[in-house]
């Protein structure tokens, strides 16, 4: 390593260890609570029955349960088990989750990871306008009054468990239902007020949530993420929560705001970077999404209106699993890799991944495979590439006599160096074409490593623990030190070097340009990267060192 490249990642490293100090001096942030300091109780009452998992049953294939109250008027809560998840729901609301733990794609330390806290925890509510054109909430506690028929029912099959509340209302009755499946996040809601609809206004009822969902990683990259989704008409619409940039941070209040959605919607909802709340309505013409609160605990706020005569809402609630998000059938998968218009590609980038992790349990080996897959298949169109700048540095000489003999006469000089080009059998774009070819499977494989949950508490090796966060060898005061950065930039410090090996272009301000550009865009990219996943880094790093290779296989033919 020469001493100029040797001075410049001390520069870089400089600049790494004492930016986040300056951040804290002009930008100062309340630290980040870490998701245990805000998890509800673990245990909480289970009155008056608690589900258990459910499991085949040999005999009947339902069971029915009426189930009573001794006080009126009093909170309880339901344990609801599946194989994915453990939920405790209050009778508050006619159902409202009080409690949401998922126990997979746990980081080191973790044992568990809970979604609900005390900003989303009045969740599910139900209202309408009635004839005097107030609005009426369906809230306090269901299923206690002694004069209706039913209190509080559980149905169980081998599938699902199904809650319905009932309340009085005006004389009337309205029914609520939430049905949580065994193998899926989707949360059937049944809203049933149709006994109502003398006293309401429109005929139409509202469901709403809020809070939005808490946040589980520390990494302040994460309000990158922070977004309410709108489909209509198939087409993803994007509404930004708070303010961000790369290296996190941004304004810590959000300011009250909301956003209002006509016309047919496929879906309403609100993501962080794993874990996402999601509408799916029966069939709805208006939804609204709001927005307060601050970047430690944004608070978003979904609702959707339904005519009384459609029921059904699906709730998603959990991990954004590409499978768990697909089964919802209104295309919102496309959004969780990355870009929508890359859904395609970043499909399957993700398939291809998921049918490597079924050969070799291991993502971080799985990274590896991927990188010298993606170089393999790829690699016709980097020796063409390549190969073309060869010829292109062959007849530089012969391009700069034409450049300084013509250049008082550009057209004249662009005929020429045309004829140069036919001659010499060079095609000026060869180069530029496979790098266009490359580019969206490059910037899909960004998309899918960096949002994949999959990644989330899977080790590689030695001090790479997990790949969904910066592998941090150690910390240096309040600087963590992650080494895949240094790798990553070094590699492709020396990928340009080889690239750039023997090329004279006989003009000193373009050499010069080219040299700066040697440590500069590495210096960015590291930069850059330092606080991504790590399985990220590792990509690249590896991606490097394969295409350093390559480039001295092109670079030694005659």
């Amino acid at each position: 390593m020469s001493r100029n490249t040797l001075i410049g990642f001390i520069l870089i490293g400089l600049i790494l260890l004492f930016y986040p100090k300056y951040l804290e001096l002009v930008s100062p942030q309340k630290p980040l609570e870490t998701p245990q300091e805000k998890a509800l109780p673990k245990s909480l009452p289970l009155t008056p029955f608690s589900v258990e998992p459910t499991a085949p049953d040999s005999g009947a294939s339902k069971k029915t349960e009426g189930l009573s109250q001794k006080k009126k008027n009093k909170e309880s809560f339901f344990h609801i088990d599946t194989s994915l998840f453990s939920a405790v729901v209050s009778n508050k609301n006619g159902g409202s989750i009080s409690s949401f733990i998922i126990r997979k794609h746990l980081k080191e330390g973790e044992e568990e990871i809970q979604l609900i806290d005390e900003k989303n925890n009045n969740n599910l509510l139900v209202s309408f306008i009635n004839t005097s054109g107030e609005e009426v909430f369906l809230g306090d506690l269901w299923g206690f009054d002694e004069s209706l028929p039913e209190k509080v029912s559980l149905v169980k099959t081998e599938e699902a468990q199904k809650l319905s509340f009932y309340k009085s209302v005006g004389g009337f009755l309205a029914k609520k239902s939430l049905t949580f499946k065994n193998n899926s996040y989707a949360v059937d809601v049944s809203i049933d007020i149709e006994e109502l609809e003398p006293v309401v206004l429109d005929g139409r009822f509202k469901l709403d949530w809020s809070g939005g969902i808490r946040l589980t990683e520390e990494s302040k990259q994460e309000s990158l993420f922070l977004e309410g989704l709108v489909s209509q008409g198939g087409s993803i619409q994007s509404y930004r929560v708070g303010s961000a940039s790369l290296f996190g941070g941004g304004s810590s209040e959000i300011s009250f705001d909301s956003k209002q959605y006509s016309g047919n919607t496929d879906f309403v909802g609100y993501r962080t970077k794993y874990f996402g709340v999601f509408f799916v309505p029966q069939r709805t013409d208006f939804v609204e999404i709001s927005k307060s609160g601050s970047s430690e605990r944004p608070n978003v706020g979904l609702s959707t209106t339904q005519e009384i005569n459609l029921r059904k809402t699906v709730l998603f609630f959990g991990p954004l699993q590409y499978e768990q998000v697909a089964s919802l059938g209104v295309g919102l998968e496309d959004k969780i890799l990355g870009w929508q218009w890359l859904s395609s590609i970043s499909w399957l980038v993700y398939a291809t991944m998921v049918f490597l992790y079924g050969l070799v349990p291991n993502y971080g080996v799985v990274v590896v495979l991927f990188a010298i897959l993606i170089k393999a298949a790829t690699y016709p169109l980097m020796a063409k590439q390549l190969r073309s700048s060869k010829k292109m540095q062959e007849i530089q000489p012969e391009l700069n006599k034409i450049k300084a003999k013509y250049k008082h006469d550009p057209a004249l000089q662009q005929q020429k160096m045309a004829s140069l080009f036919q001659e010499s059998g060079v095609n000026p774009l060869a180069g530029c074409l496979p790098m266009l070819i490359q580019f969206p499977v490059l910037i899909a494989v960004f998309m899918v490593f960096r949002n994949t949950i999959e990644f989330r508490g899977e080790p590689f090796f030695l001090w790479i623990g997990d790949l969904a966060s910066p592998d941090t060898l150690f910390m240096l005061g309040s600087v963590p030190i992650n080494v895949l950065p240094f790798l990553m930039s070094i590699s492709m410090y020396y990928t340009m070097q080889s690239a750039s090996a023997g090329q004279v272009s006989g003009d000193p301000a373009q050499e010069a340009t080219q040299k700066m550009m040697k440590y500069m865009f590495p210096g960015m990219m590291f930069f850059l990267f330092y606080g991504f996943p790590s399985g990220l880094n590792l990509y690249y790093f590896c991606f490097n060192v394969i295409q350093l290779v390559q480039q001295k296989i092109i670079n030694n033919e005659k």
